[in-house]
């Protein structure tokens, strides 16, 4: 609305954005904006609006609909021919009928005056400032950092837990693979000079079979190559699945992936780090590791066949270079672990931005934001352009040094060794057998040489590697840190776990002199005292931001209780038990699956099945347990006024983007269908009937005290004071409270 008020255009569409706010604010809203001189087009289920219109367009969902005017001087309705009044009409223009009623019937004095006709009783009352009081803290989510030793050590753990295990075996077959590729290098380089010296001596015989020799060498060599990648492929998704596996229960246990994201002191992008990061950093793993042992066993193999050919001085001067240029090149290495995990970092928010394009696009586009999007979406790609600039530059410059220092350079040392073995070397050179074993040699060392200065630049490589790689482990364990952090109630301030108790309990709620306070350490109520007993329901009052779902927050568990003591049914969910407290959120939500999986959310379909069929009476052994459901969940459909869904949407087992298809009223009925399904002792209803019409929020409050459902309800409508017994009411969202009888 505040948008509004500063655009000031002539129309305005407003399509249910004051639902959420007291009917005296939504009133002052329109009031200052037909002041303004705008003309509205609202979209809404409070007949209270209509003060503020001067025509009423209602719509039955079945292509008819009807305007009425307010002014006297005008016809009292103008009717399509759809909408009249017949004995066919369907139950959803009965629905609209009424609601057509209550919108033709309401006068703005006399809107929802039966509902301010209710007195209450002060029950109890907040502290008063003068008291002494001393506000707890809110104790934030955070890990103590490890350093990378400790965290790669833990990362074999989780990958490698013992050497026996199907990875392990992997390793083992890598480890042999690499040895054999060596020995087939080791046979290829001397089949190189042997070939020279056979060519020399002109001796064909020996010259064919050494042919044939070649030929299953380089067979060998073709096996072992792909083997060696696919093993490689194998060991990085076995590492993700155990690695995916392993975060993810602890990532969706106790609620950390609400404490990760909300109650952290960082920005944590959990899903980014899940799906991509993780991903790359067991495949640069799996590489990692391979490339750890080729260069490995190639450096002691070569060393042991230099030794032979030039003795320990050649060992010597090889060795010598190779330490030089180690050191050289990691001095002037840049941090690319740091560089990786920002880049990685600005992937994670870049992404985001589209992900959230996604989940808004019907706002944008009403909005006409695409160009302010675009330009957001346009920034946060530049900071990602521009580290990529920076991270391949620095790449290249590095790859100028790293290829002069390990490849081109070495030639000359190879030379240098070749000069060396020809000076020693002892025969008569006019001898073309002679001339032949030199050859060989010469041939047999330059591939010597250069099998260890390749893995010499392996070992400079996999350095680079790793650096890039500390940033994907650090970012991971970062992760892994505060998910254990969460799992075991780890905070940074000491003193915000004391004087609090939580306490089980199937038959009360009770708070007891319990603060409600944000993660940004804002008290909302001070000791907050009152108990909710089965038949006696509650209703939470207040101003937006007061603090009225926070205090569900604290009950389901998702804040702790920093001071006092809560007693509260528990909060598992089972096919067993069923389920003694039951939430039904502020924002609708509606899970991937079918338009069944939307009512018996969370269970599943068996968990489902099993439950409804131990509910059911004796003789209906033949009926199947899928259809005792979906009889079940018929009746629950009809009650919330919702039946024709199944045949709108094709039946129960239709896959849809349920939250795009449905509207904000059927996914609100949607979810008290799964209160009516679960049937708890109490049900915590967070404004989630304010996007259906009065009627229907009446009947469906009706139906939970048929039900025997005891609700704590957090509303800003009137209507709903007859449907409870006691109101708490927040006065201003800084702490104060009272606890009201409500006198029918």
């Amino acid at each position: 609305m505040a948008r509004l008020f500063y655009h000031k255009p002539k129309f305005a569409i407003l399509d249910e954005c004051t639902s959420a706010v007291t009917t005296d604010m939504e009133e002052r809203f329109c009031a200052k904006v037909r002041a303004m001189g705008t003309s509205c087009i609202t979209i809404s289920h409070r007949p209270a609006l209509v003060a503020f219109h001067d025509m009423v367009l209602s719509l039955d969902g079945e292509g008819g609909w009807s305007v009425h005017y307010k002014r006297a001087d005008s016809p009292a309705s103008t009717e399509s021919e759809f909408i009249k009044k017949r004995s066919s009409e369907t139950e959803r223009q009965s629905d609209a009928m009424t609601v057509q009623r209550a919108f033709a019937n309401t006068k703005k004095d006399r809107a929802f005056s039966a509902s301010r006709s209710h007195s209450s009783e002060l029950i109890s009352a907040s502290l008063t400032e003068e008291e002494d009081y001393v506000s707890p803290v809110f104790p934030q989510l955070q890990s103590v950092p490890r350093i990378l030793p400790l965290r790669v050590a833990s990362m074999f753990k989780i990958l490698v837990p013992t050497v026996l295990d199907k990875q392990g075996a992997q390793l083992l077959a890598v480890a042999i693979l690499v040895l054999s590729r060596t020995w087939i290098s080791d046979r290829i380089a001397s089949l190189n000079g042997t070939t020279v010296k056979y060519v020399l001596e002109q001796d064909k015989a020996a010259f064919v079979k050494l042919i044939g020799i070649s030929v299953l060498q380089s067979a060998a060599s073709s096996f072992v190559a792909p083997s060696l990648r696919h093993l490689t492929a194998l060991l990085a998704l076995g590492w993700r699945i155990r690695l995916t596996k392993h975060l993810l229960r602890n990532y969706l246990r106790k609620n950390a992936y609400y404490k990760v994201i909300h109650m952290s002191r960082e920005n944590v992008d959990a899903d980014q780090r899940l799906t991509q990061d993780l991903e790359k950093l067991t495949t640069d793993l799996s590489g990692l590791v391979t490339g750890m042992v080729k260069p490995t066993v190639d450096i002691l193999w070569f060393t042991w066949r230099m030794k032979l050919l030039t003795g320990r001085r050649g060992v010597a001067i090889l060795y010598a270079y190779m330490l030089l240029g180690l050191g050289f090149l990691r001095g002037v290495t840049p941090d690319f672990g740091d560089l990786t995990s920002r880049e990685q970092q600005l992937e994670g928010t870049f992404r985001y931005m589209h992900e959230r394009l996604r989940t808004h696009a019907e706002s944008v586009a009403f909005f006409g934001g695409g160009a302010r999007e675009r330009e957001m979406i346009e920034s946060r790609f530049g900071a990602l352009f521009d580290h990529s600039m920076l991270l391949l530059k620095k790449k290249w410059l590095f790859g100028i040094v790293d290829d002069f220092v390990t490849k081109q350079l070495p030639h000359n040392v190879t030379w240098g060794l070749s000069l060396l073995y020809a000076m020693e070397h002892r025969g008569d050179r006019a001898m073309t057998s002679t001339q032949g074993e030199l050859a060989h040699a010469l041939r047999f060392l330059a591939s010597v040489v250069s099998q260890s200065f390749l893995a010499f630049g392996d070992i400079l490589e996999l350095h680079r590697k790793f650096l890039e790689l500390s940033g994907g482990i650090n970012r991971i364990f970062e992760l892994e840190e505060l998910l254990d952090a969460a799992q075991h109630g780890d905070s940074g301030s000491g003193s915000s776990r004391s004087k609090s108790t939580v306490l089980d309990s199937d038959d009360i709620i009770s708070f007891y002199k319990v603060d409600i306070i944000t993660p940004t350490q804002k008290v909302l109520a001070r000791q907050l005292t009152c108990e909710i007993v089965p038949g006696q329901s509650l209703l939470v009052t207040g101003p937006n931001g007061s603090g009225k779902s926070s205090i569900f927050r604290v009950l389901r568990g998702l804040w702790p209780v920093v001071d006092g003591r809560l007693i509260k049914p528990h909060q598992q969910i089972t096919s067993e038990s069923g389920c003694h407290l039951f939430y039904v959120p502020q924002r609708p939500y509606t899970c991937l699956g079918t338009l069944r999986d939307q009512i018996i959310y969370p269970l599943s379909c068996d968990e489902a099945e099993k439950r409804v069929s131990r509910l059911v009476e004796e003789g209906h052994e033949s009926v199947g347990p899928t259809d005792i459901l979906d009889a079940h969940l018929k009746t629950i459909l009809e009650n919330v006024k919702l039946l024709y869904l199944l045949e709108r949407e094709g039946g129960w087992d239709t896959s849809q983007n349920w939250e795009d298809i449905l509207s904000l009223g059927e996914q609100q009925r949607l979810g008290m269908a799964r209160l009516f399904f679960h049937k708890p002792r109490f049900g915590v209803l967070d404004e989630c009937t304010n996007a259906t019409s009065v009627d229907v929020e009446e009947h469906l409050y009706r139906l939970a005290s048929d039900s025997g459902i005891t609700v704590i309800t957090s509303s800003q409508r009137p209507a709903l004071i007859p449907f409870h017994s006691v109101e708490l009411r927040l006065i201003d969202g800084e702490g104060k409270w009272e606890l009201r009888k409500i006198e029918q």
